[in-house]
C-alpha cells in the first residue's frame, strides 16, 4: 500500500511560476533558502545536478531538481541515455542509503538465515497487508539464505497509531515475537522506552520511501513493494 505522492509539488510550483521573467542564476545557498521557504520540509544539501542548468536538492523527502534561476522544481528519476538509460537518481539514492543505513544497523529487528548469502533491510509497518504477506513467508526467505532485517516505517507518520504500535514493538523484550504478533493482530504490551522508530521513519522518507514494504538491497538499491522469496533471490543475484 502506498502513501500519497509528493509529485504534486512540481505541478504546484510550475503553476506558481507559469510566466516567469528571465532571471539570473541564484547560488546553491540561495536555492536552499528559497525552496525551504516554499516546501514543507528541509533541504539537506544542494549541489550541481548531473544535467546542466539545474541544482540537485537532497531533502527529507527524497531528491528534487531545481532550475538554477530558482523558478522551477521537479521530482522524479533522471536518466542518462548515453549509458543505456542509466538512472542517475537511483544511483544517488543508493549512495545515500548506504550512508544513512549505517546509523540504524544495530537497531534493526533481524530474522537471520542459517546459511546467510544475502541480508536485506525491509522498511515495514505491521498494519500493511503486503508487509504481513512478506513476513508470513519469512521462513522461505531464510531457507534461500536471505536474512531479513526490519526497519520501522509507520505509514501514518510520527505520532500516528502505526507509530505507537511500532514503538511498542521496539520496546518489547522479545522484539522478533512482538513484531510477528503485531502482524497477526495479537495484542502486545505497551512500551515506554527510547526507540529508533522516528529516526528510521526520517531516513526512509529521505530515501524516497512512501509505502511499505520497501526493500533495501545490500548495494543500497531500493526495491519498492513485496517480492516473493524466489523473485527476491533472483533480484539479489542480478544486483550489481
Amino acid at each position: 500500500m502506498r502513501l500519497p505522492s509528493i509529485n504534486y509539488l512540481a505541478t504546484a510550483l510550475a503553476i506558481t511560476f507559469a510566466f516567469p521573467a528571465v532571471s539570473a542564476d541564484i547560488s546553491a545557498d540561495q536555492a536552499k533558502s528559497k525552496f525551504e521557504s516554499l516546501l514543507p520540509f528541509k533541504i539537506k544539501q544542494v549541489s550541481e545536478a548531473p544535467v546542466p542548468g539545474f541544482y540537485q536538492l537532497e531533502s527529507e523527502k527524497g531528491i528534487f531538481y531545481a532550475s538554477r534561476d530558482g523558478e522551477y522544481i521537479f521530482s522524479g528519476s533522471l536518466h542518462q541515455f548515453s549509458d543505456g538509460l542509466l538512472n542517475l537518481t537511483a544511483l544517488r539514492q543508493r549512495d545515500l542509503a548506504n550512508d544513512q543505513m549505517k546509523a540504524i544497523q544495530d537497531e534493526l529487528i533481524v530474522f537471520p538465515a542459517k546459511d546467510e548469502k544475502y541480508r536485506v533491510t525491509v522498511f515495514t509497518d505491521p498494519t500493511c497487508g503486503y508487509c504481513r504477506k512478506l513476513h508470513s513467508e519469512i521462513e522461505g526467505y531464510n531457507a534461500l539464505g536471505i536474512t531479513i532485517a526490519y526497519a520501522a516505517f509507520p505509514r501514518g507518520g510520527i505520532n500516528s497509531d502505526m507509530d505507537r504500535l511500532l514503538k511498542d514493538v521496539w520496546c518489547s523484550k522479545d522484539q522478533n515475537q512482538a513484531l510477528t504478533d503485531s502482524k497477526n493482530d495479537i495484542a502486545i504490551a505497551r512500551g515506554s522506552c527510547e526507540t529508533p522508530v522516528d529516526e528510521m521513519y526520517s531516513i526512509g522518507e529521505s530515501l524516497g520511501i512512501n509505502g511499505t514494504p520497501a526493500i533495501i538491497l545490500p548495494n543500497g538499491e531500493m526495491v519498492p513493494g513485496y517480492r516473493p522469496p524466489q523473485q527476491l533471490l533472483k533480484t539479489l543475484e542480478n544486483a550489481g
